[in-house]
C-alpha cells in the first residue's frame, strides 16, 4: 500500500517511471494512470477520501483552496521537487461530494514538432501570414496544450516576437531564446478572461496565445487581435475541422454570424484538429493523426458565402495545399506502419470510406 504521507511524491515517481500522461484519484480506488492512451490501475489498496485529501494539501495555496471550496472544482500548475523538473497540471473536482484529482504531467521541455511526429505543414503554416488566427481542434488528451508549445517555442527559436500567453493554468514554461516571453496566468496575474483579452493588445505583442478560445468574448478579443495586425493562436475542444468552424460561429446568436464570417474569411490562418493514437513504432507510445484545413482563397470563398458543408470536400481534395482529412491522415500512418489497420478503422470518423479506400489499394 502507498503511504498516505508522501502518496503524491511515489505517484509522481512512478508516473514518470512508467510514462504516465495522467494521474488519478478517487474515493475507494486504487490510483490509476494513462499510459499510451489506456489505463492502468496501480497494485495498491483503494484510497480513502482523507487520504486524497493529505495528498494534495502541500500543493493548494489560499486561492486555489478558496476556489475550490467556493465552486466545488480548481484547475491550477503545480512544480514538485522530484529530481527531474516537471510540472503538473491539477484538476480538484467533487464526486459523490469527495474530492478527486485528474493530475495532467507536463514535461519541462518542450517538444519540437519532429518530436511530436507532426506533418510539415505545421511549421508551413506558422509562415503562410505575419497575422491572422490558427486554431488546434482536438477532444480532451488529444496533445492540443503540447502542440501550441511546440508553436510558440518555434517562434521562440526562430524568430524575434513579444509572445504574450494566457493560460488557465500555464502548463510548459517557456523561456526567452530569440523571442521574448510573457506569460500570463488566471488567478495570479489577472482575474477575468475578458479583462486580460482587452488589455493584451496594449502590451504590445507580436504573438498572442490564448490558452482556450472558450466563449464569445474570448473569440471576438482573438479576432480583434488578428485584424489589428497580430499573429493569434488558440484551441477549442472540437473532432474535426469543420466542427472546429461551427463551434466558433455557434458562440454568436444567428444574426451575427454574417459578420463573424467575413471576419474569420480574412483572418483565419488554418485549423488543425488532431488525435492521438497507440502506436506499433518501437519506441513511439503514441502517434497523431491529423485534420489539416487552411484557408486558401476556395477556402475563404466558401465561408464568405455560408458554405461550411463544402470544407469537408476541399480538405480531401487540398492536398497540393497541404490540407488533410483524418482518413488521409490514417492511411499515411498505415503506410508507414505506425497503426494498424484495426487502429485506423477504430479511429476514422469514417470509417466506411477509409475501409472502401484500403480495399481499393489492395485490388490495385
Amino acid at each position: 500500500m502507498v503511504e498516505e504521507d508522501n502518496l503524491l511524491h511515489k505517484l509522481f515517481v512512478e508516473a514518470e517511471q512508467v510514462g504516465a500522461s495522467d494521474i488519478h484519484l478517487t474515493r475507494d480506488a486504487a490510483p490509476y494512470f494513462r499510459v499510451a492512451g489506456g489505463l492502468m490501475s496501480l497494485d495498491s489498496e483503494p484510497l480513502s477520501r482523507h487520504a486524497i485529501e493529505r495528498a494534495v494539501e502541500p500543493t493548494l495555496n489560499d486561492r486555489v483552496r478558496k476556489h475550490y471550496e467556493e465552486k466545488g472544482y480548481v484547475d491550477y500548475a503545480y512544480e514538485p521537487e522530484i529530481g527531474a523538473k516537471v510540472r503538473y497540471r491539477i484538476e480538484l473536482y467533487k464526486s459523490r461530494g469527495c474530492m478527486t484529482v485528474a493530475i495532467r504531467r507536463i514535461k519541462s521541455e518542450i517538444p519540437t514538432f519532429e518530436e511530436l511526429n507532426l506533418p510539415p505543414v505545421y511549421e508551413r503554416v506558422m509562415r503562410l501570414r505575419p497575422k491572422g488566427i490558427i486554431v488546434i481542434g482536438g477532444e480532451t488528451s488529444s496533445g492540443k496544450s503540447t502542440t501550441l508549445a511546440a508553436m510558440m517555442d518555434y517562434i521562440n527559436r526562430h524568430e524575434r516576437k513579444h509572445i504574450v500567453t494566457i493560460e488557465d493554468p500555464i502548463e510548459y514554461l517557456i523561456n526567452n531564446k530569440m523571442s521574448w516571453i510573457d506569460q500570463r496566468e488566471f488567478g495570479e496575474d489577472f482575474h477575468s478572461y475578458a479583462d486580460a483579452l482587452r488589455a493584451v493588445v496594449r502590451q504590445d505583442p507580436d504573438v498572442i496565445m490564448i490558452g482556450e478560445m472558450r466563449d464569445r468574448d474570448t473569440v471576438e478579443a482573438a479576432i480583434a487581435a488578428a485584424e489589428t495586425g497580430h499573429l493569434v493562436f488558440s484551441t477549442l475542444h472540437t473532432t474535426t475541422a469543420t466542427q472546429t468552424f461551427y463551434r466558433i460561429l455557434n458562440f454568436f446568436p444567428p444574426d451575427q454570424r454574417y459578420a463573424v464570417r467575413q471576419n474569420l474569411s480574412a483572418t483565419l490562418i488554418a485549423i488543425m484538429n488532431q488525435m492521438l493514437l497507440p502506436c506499433k513504432k518501437p519506441g513511439t507510445r503514441i502517434i497523431p493523426a491529423t485534420e489539416v484545413l487552411i484557408n486558401t482563397p476556395v477556402v475563404k470563398m466558401y465561408i464568405e458565402k455560408g458554405e461550411e458543408n463544402k470544407l469537408p470536400e476541399v480538405m480531401e481534395s487540398g492536398a497540393k495545399d497541404g490540407m488533410r482529412n483524418f482518413n488521409l491522415s490514417l492511411k499515411k500512418l498505415l503506410d508507414k506502419k505506425y497503426i494498424d489497420e484495426a487502429t485506423a478503422l477504430k479511429a476514422s470518423l469514417m470509417p466506411e470510406k477509409l475501409d472502401r479506400m484500403l480495399r481499393a489499394i489492395k485490388e490495385i
